[in-house]
């Protein structure tokens, strides 16, 4: 294993600890199961990726799937100051 190849499985494992964290902290709402499909894929992601040629594609997918995460908590912050409606 490469160096580069060290800190780039110490980036995925960091984004994908991150991931529950996202999914702890925000669960239980609206994205609550797709979280959950996505914490299933990536891990399984991770699980097969063995080869160091394997490493920047499952960096690249990790990358994207934390992308989702970041979102999730972008959105959930944004109802959570939603202001209240004095009208309905």
């Amino acid at each position: 294993m490469t160096n580069s190849t060290s800190k780039d499985r110490k980036k995925i494992d960091q984004m994908y600890a991150r991931m529950w964290d996202i999914f702890n902290e925000h669960g239980g709402y609206e994205y609550n199961d797709e979280m959950f499909y996505q914490l299933q894929g990536i891990q399984e992601s991770i699980s097969d990726c063995k080869e160091d040629s394997d490493i920047p594609h499952m960096l690249k997918e990790a990358k994207e799937t934390m992308a989702f995460f970041e979102w999730v908590v972008e959105y959930k912050e944004l109802m959570d100051r939603e202001p209240p409606q004095l009208y309905g």
